[in-house]
Formats: structure tokens, C-alpha cells, sequence
């Protein structure tokens, strides 16, 4: 629930739909940051606040504003609505340029004056008691009585202006001749089309006109308001001079004040208009889903981009080198010494390191992987990439309104241009395995120096016996076969074909371990597709669907 409404909720009753769209045009507003107009979002946050004051002040009272142009009657329609002499205020009050309000009833208005902008001594109690019984029916009217709307004083225009936003129900006085004046249409009626039911047309003068006259300018004037888009409007017909139509108007004002929701009317409208210009702009468009074959594809595109297959391929023939010159024959490994690591050619073989450094320094930031020496991408395998990006961003761009659909595009570009930067450390950072050792090297290591220690032993017996002539010394036999010599061929023989056997095994575990690392590597790639492109992409489509749903509540 947000902060205005929650406030508010505890003090208004019996208006839970005006509360739900306020709320809802809220939210709207701020899934729509950044996204949509900043003027519409603007007035829609006005708007809100707006409510929020209103309905924090009593919902008892109705404001209704008399409005019009110069020489249209409205003050004289006041002064009969009220039984006031305004000639008698107007040596205390300038007319001209400040609102009068006349209070029915005892409910205390003064805050509510207030936040109109009626200083105290433009504010009349309106005293039921002298004036007749019907008076009591209007207990909860504020009636204000508004500066012309065409004023040449600029600031009369703003006074109403101000005030137009504000009060609760709206009575546009109009004179016969002048009713179809463009100001009046253009600046007040038509984008406040949907209002309809918080305004009403008082067709002044009545009494200079004959019936068939004053019928004619009636259904005249419902034509110009259905054109300008109020679909039922209120017309009434009245003279402040004869009387005509002053009953037919005070029962409507009695309508309004014992109903008690003009305010929540008028401020169900006011949302109804401005969620009317959003959705104009965010559309109704079904979200568009990122389908799981175009991330795979993606993901593939991103994999050969950073080299994913030659580092499979070195991880494999590292851990053949590393193996053979773990489990060889101590006689001929050590040339494998001469042949350069594949993962220390890319810079890749400190994965297991890296690792521990970040496990200790993630918290503060500080640990700073260093950069590959993997080939860069080839054109074609850049363009595939971009491929894929692009497909993906036209998918989740596909059917949305532009500001939504620039909205996408612009939140996985910005991501996208340190993409080949962050797959470079994806791949950097991936634990390759290059400092770790299975057991079983350990195991063949120790029985290959026993072998060849049992070589050497008998090829120093037989050369201490057979080359040296040392003493008398006899060599024992097994089935007439020296021991020195089973101890030397044997000791040869057998560790050949233990390092035939842990080559073996070694190209079994070679794959394996390239296996583990293309599924680590592919898993660190889509965390990059994701953070670079399928998130960013969601999060605005989240936001898009946020905003349209918010604002359907909204309408309603």
C-alpha cells in the first residue's frame, strides 16, 4: 500500500474505489519512470498527491465553483443561489479578482478554505436559520464564485485555472450569446471531457430568451459539449432576474451534497484523465516472453565470442600434460617439461587461486581478476552474437508501444557495451581446475618411482657384477633368469606399461575434466546473458506490465 493512501485509508469511508484507483494510478507512475512522458507522469504524481490532501480533509463538504466568462451572470446567479447581497461585500472584497466561498452548515470549512486558496475575508457562513427550510437540505455546500475566465488580468486566468483543478463540482455559467466561445471550449471543456459527471451547464439569462429560443440554444450547446466529448451533459436553463431554472439547479446542488461523493467524483475523474493520456502512451499490448531456445542461442553465440571451445580444448590437453609428467616413466617425462602449458598461454592456469582470493575478498570489492590472452572474437563470431542480442531485444520489444519498446532496446544496449569485457572475465574467473591433481596421480607417481628404483636397482646389481667384476659376487637366479636382470627388465617393462595405463586413464579424465569445465563456463556465460541481456530485458518488461495493469485498475 503506498504512503498516501495507507495515510488515508484510516480517515475516508465508504470511498475503497477512489482509494484503489488513486493507488492504482500511483503505482502506474512509478513503473512508468523514465519510461514514459515526464510531463503525463508529472501530473499523474500531482494528481496523487492532490487526492491524498483532499481526501484527508473532510469528505463532508462539496465544493462546487460557479465559472465564467465576463457578462455571463455568474455572480448574479450566486448572489440568488446564496440570498446574499454582493453588492453590499463587493466595497470589501475585489470582486474581480478573488473567489468568494459561502459555507452551508456547521461542518468546519476553514481548512478546506484554506487549501483552496480563499483567504478569511473572502469566506461567508452561510446562517440557515434566517432563510427558509430548504437551506438545511444544502448543509456541506461550499459554493465559491469564481473570477472571469477571460479576464484580461492574467491573474484571474490562474486563479481559475488553480481552482478548476481543485474543486468538486464545476457549474459553467454560459450566456446565451457567448456559449460557444473557443476559450471556454478549448481551454476548459475539452480536457476535462472526462468530468462529465462532476460538471454542469448553467445556460444564464434564460428570461431574454422565448421558449423556442432558449429550447434551441439548449440542444445547440448539447451538441458542442457531446463534440467536445462529455457524453451526458448536465444543461439547466436559468435567470437570476426571473427565477427560471434556480429550483432545477438548487435541486441538483442538493443531489450532489447529500450524496456526498462529488469529491471522490471529481477526484475519480481527474485519475480517469490522466490514466486515459498513460495508457494512450504504454498501450495494452500483451507482454512479450523471452522464449528459452533464443537465450540457448545466445548463450551459444556468447560461447564461441569468448573463445569457450579453445579453452575446453587447452583444459583437455593441460590435463594430459600435467598427467603424463605426473604418472610417466621418471626417465622420459621430464621432456614433456619443454612443452608449454595451454592454460598458461591464455593466462588461465590461476583459476583456483582466483577463486580463493575472491572467496576472502568479495565483501570489500577488492579483488580484480586478471585479464585472458584468448584470441579475440572473429567477425563472423561477433556477428552471430550480435545476432542473438538483437533477436532477443526485438522479441521483447515486439508489440510494445515505442516509449516501452525504446525503453527495452536502450536498457540492453547500455548493458550490452561491456559485454565482451565482462565474457572475458567470466571466463577468467571460472575455476579451469589447472592447480588441482586427482588422487590417483599421487597414487601411479609413487608406484612408478618404486618400479624404476627396482630398475635401477637391478641395472646397478648386474653392472656391479657383469661390467665391474666386482669380487665373486654370484647372482642369485630364478628359474636360471638373474634377479637383476627381472629387477631391470621387469622395473622397465612394467613402468612403460603403467605410463600406457595412466595415459589411458589420463584421456578419460582429460575429458571428463573439459566436460565439468564447458558445463562451469556455460553456466558463468548465461549468468552474463542474463545480467547483460535477458535481465535487463525482463526487468522493463516487469515494469511495462506493472504499469499497463496499474492503469487498466485505474480506468475502471
Amino acid at each position: 500500500m503506498t504512503g498516501i493512501v495507507d495515510t488515508v485509508k484510516g480517515l475516508v469511508r465508504g470511498s475503497t474505489d477512489v482509494l484503489t484507483k488513486i493507488e492504482a494510478l500511483e503505482d502506474a507512475a512509478e513503473a512508468g519512470q523514465g519510461r514514459l512522458d515526464p510531463v503525463v507522469l508529472s501530473e499523474a504524481s500531482q494528481i496523487v498527491d492532490r487526492a491524498g490532501q483532499r481526501l484527508r480533509m473532510s469528505g463532508d463538504l462539496t465544493v462546487v465553483a460557479l465559472a465564467g466568462a465576463t457578462g455571463s451572470g455568474k455572480s448574479s446567479l450566486f448572489n440568488a443561489l446564496t440570498g446574499l447581497d454582493l453588492a453590499a461585500i463587493g466595497t470589501r472584497r475585489p470582486t474581480s479578482s478573488m473567489p468568494l466561498a459561502c459555507v452551508w452548515g456547521e461542518e468546519p470549512a476553514g481548512e478546506l478554505l484554506n487549501w483552496l486558496g480563499i483567504p478569511r475575508r473572502h469566506q461567508v457562513a452561510h446562517r440557515s436559520s434566517l432563510e427558509d427550510a430548504q437551506s438545511e437540505d444544502l448543509d456541506g455546500l461550499v459554493l465559491l464564485d469564481l473570477p472571469d475566465h477571460d479576464s484580461t488580468e492574467v491573474e484571474h486566468r490562474l486563479i481559475v485555472d488553480r481552482l478548476v483543478e481543485l474543486v468538486d463540482v464545476l457549474v459553467w455559467v454560459v450566456d446565451p450569446q457567448k456559449y460557444a466561445d473557443a476559450a471556454l471550449h478549448n481551454r476548459y471543456i475539452k480536457p476535462f471531457a472526462s468530468h462529465s459527471s462532476v460538471m454542469v451547464f448553467a445556460l444564464n439569462h434564460a428570461d431574454k430568451l422565448t421558449d423556442e429560443q432558449r429550447t434551441s440554444c439548449v440542444s445547440d450547446l448539447t451538441r458542442l459539449l457531446k463534440s467536445d466529448g462529455l457524453k451526458s451533459p448536465s444543461i439547466v436553463a436559468t435567470s437570476a432576474v426571473s427565477g427560471t431554472g434556480l429550483d432545477d439547479l438548487r435541486a441538483l446542488l442538493v443531489k450532489r451534497v447529500n450524496a456526498k461523493r462529488a469529491a471522490r467524483e471529481r477526484l475519480a475523474a481527474d485519475v480517469d484523465r490522466v490514466a486515459d493520456r498513460m495508457a494512450s502512451q504504454c498501450g495494452n499490448a500483451k507482454t512479450p516472453e523471452i522464449a528459452k531456445s533464443d537465450i540457448a542461442e545466445l548463450v551459444e553465440a556468447l560461447s564461441d565470442a569468448s573463445g569457450v571451445p579453445v579453452v575446453v580444448e587447452a583444459v583437455r590437453r593441460s590435463y594430459l600434460q600435467r598427467a603424463r609428467a605426473a604418472t610417466g616413466w621418471p626417465v622420459t617425462k621430464w621432456l614433456g617439461r619443454f612443452k608449454p602449458d595451454p592454460l598458461r598461454r591464455l593466462h588461465l592456469d590461476q583459476g583456483s587461486k582466483q577463486q580463493g582470493k575472491a572467496a576472502r575478498k568479495t565483501a570489500s570489492n577488492e579483488v580484480s581478476i586478471a585479464r585472458s590472452s584468448l584470441p579475440a572474437a572473429t567477425p563472423v563470431q561477433r556477428a552471430r552474437m550480435d545476432t542473438a542480442v538483437r533477436n532477443i531485444t526485438n522479441k521483447a520489444a515486439s508489440g510494445l508501444s515505442r516509449p516501452w519498446a525504446d525503453s527495452v532496446r536502450t536498457a540492453i544496449r547500455r548493458r550490452e557495451e561491456s559485454l565482451g569485457d565482462e565474457l572475458d572475465q567470466a571466463v577468467a574467473r571460472t575455476d579451469l581446475g589447472a592447480n588441482t591433481s586427482p588422487g590417483w596421480w599421487g597414487a601411479a607417481r609413487f608406484l612408478q618411482w618404486v618400479l624404476f628404483l627396482v630398475a635401477l636397482g637391478g641395472a646397478v646389481w648386474l653392472a656391479l657384477v657383469g661390467f665391474l667384476q666386482v669380487g665373486d659376487l654370484v647372482l642369485p637366479k630364478w628359474e636360471g633368469v638373474p634377479y637383476a636382470t627381472i629387477m631391470l627388465v621387469g622395473g622397465v617393462v612394467l613402468g612403460l606399461l603403467v605410463a600406457v595405463a595412466c595415459r589411458l586413464f589420463a584421456s578419460s579424465g582429460a575429458n571428463r575434466r573439459a566436460r565439468l569445465v564447458a558445463k562451469a563456463l556455460r553456466a558463468e556465460l548465461e549468468k552474463v546473458a542474463d545480467s547483460h541481456v535477458v535481465a535487463p530485458a525482463r526487468e522493463e518488461l516487469e515494469a511495462y506490465t506493472l504499469c499497463r495493469d496499474k492503469l487498466a485498475i485505474a480506468r475502471r
